[in-house]
């Protein structure tokens, strides 16, 4: 009999969704019946159902975004889980963390919960919001006792801030998906994801500022793009993840100042493109980066640091052809989808009902 993995997604788009996709559709389908319950937002790939067409896994939309929405979406998924008995329920994201673990309350199902970043450690918001956002999080736990998965060992210090009941399964993508291509021949400095607060567009628009000559690319959209006003800039809009693959292994240098992060996804893709990244030294980062040597590290808010490695960068091939090379081996050594899909069915089958 297959074990049935139920997972709830809010955040359905971006990052995210490529770890759910990862995850649903490289399982055994001999072994997993899988249903995934999402919302759609602005940025979900409008194919979305074409990349999860697989007979083992059912997609089922409950909308789960705005606060007016959450008591229907708690009682659709408290339905689903009633109706479809899982063998565990995976929660994605802060939202449906919170919303996953209310409606399972009463089940006695094992709950997984992946944050992706918890809404906690954001720099956005005052003091008062972010014990807010802790005190929701420890609630939850209480309402639904979970284990929480944590993408990284920095995360996993702030899981144990919520419960004793920690793993960590490093963040992945399919390293060999993305190949290495010759750098397009007028030389660019490339961003994707989300332009929200987190992903920091204000200090990314100085730094373009300051490299007028440079041609700059976010991968994306998002509503904080007001804050990308310099006319070297190129913002491409949300693309299809075979698009992007297109368009990142020809760039130059890869940034990512983020403010918070969980483990980026973008980093890791940009990195098996054997990209030099230079990012923010915070959670997530830092835990993908050893500075001078995959990467470069930097306060997110120092501009003539980040400025100073993109010039030392663009101005020397070899460097960033070395640090590049020592990404795309670190990445695919730590961080391929073989290795953390041995690490998830292996979770997920010792939580199989009896028989």
């Amino acid at each position: 009999m297959k074990t049935k993995v139920l997972f709830v997604v809010e955040s359905f788009a971006t990052g995210v969704y490529a770890v759910v996709h990862d995850i649903a559709c490289n399982l055994n389908p001999d072994k997993f019946e899988i249903k995934i319950i999402h919302s759609i937002r602005s940025d979900t790939p409008q194919n979305y159902a074409n990349d999860f067409k697989q007979q083992n896994i059912e997609l089922i939309h409950v909308q789960m975004d705005s606060i007016d929405m959450y008591f229907k979406a708690i009682r659709n998924i408290k339905s689903i889980i009633n109706e479809f008995c899982p063998d565990l329920i995976h929660l994605h994201s802060s939202k449906a963390g919170f919303l996953g673990r209310i409606a399972a309350k009463h089940s006695k199902t094992k709950v997984y919960y992946s944050p992706h970043g918890f809404s906690f450690i954001r720099t956005d918001v005052s003091s008062l919001t972010k014990n807010l956002f802790l005190y929701l999080e420890r609630y939850a736990n209480r309402k639904k006792h979970s284990t929480i998965i944590a993408v990284s060992q920095s995360e996993a210090a702030h899981a144990r801030r919520i419960t004793d009941e920690v793993v960590v399964i490093n963040n992945f993508i399919d390293t060999q998906s993305i190949q290495e291509l010759e750098e397009s021949e007028d030389p660019f400095v490339v961003t994707c994801g989300r332009i929200t607060a987190a992903r920091n567009p204000k200090t990314f628009n100085q730094i373009a500022q300051r490299l007028p000559d440079i041609r700059f690319v976010w991968i994306g959209d998002g509503e904080d793009k007001y804050e990308l006003t310099s006319e070297n800039i190129n913002i491409t809009g949300y693309l299809p993840r075979k698009e992007v693959f297109k368009i990142l292994p020809k760039a130059a240098v890869y940034i990512q100042p983020s403010l918070w992060e969980g483990m980026p996804v973008a980093v890791l893709e940009a990195m098996a493109a054997a990209k030099p990244v230079v990012a923010s030294n915070i959670i997530g980062n830092k835990d993908l980066i050893e500075d001078g040597k995959t990467g470069m590290l930097f306060n997110p808010e120092d501009i003539d640091g980040f400025v100073q490695a993109i010039t030392t960068l663009l101005d020397d091939i070899n460097l960033r052809t070395t640090i590049g090379k020592n990404a795309r081996e670190y990445v695919a050594a730590h961080h391929d989808v073989k290795v953390a899909l041995q690490a998830y069915e292996s979770l997920y089958t010792s939580n199989r009902r009896s028989e």
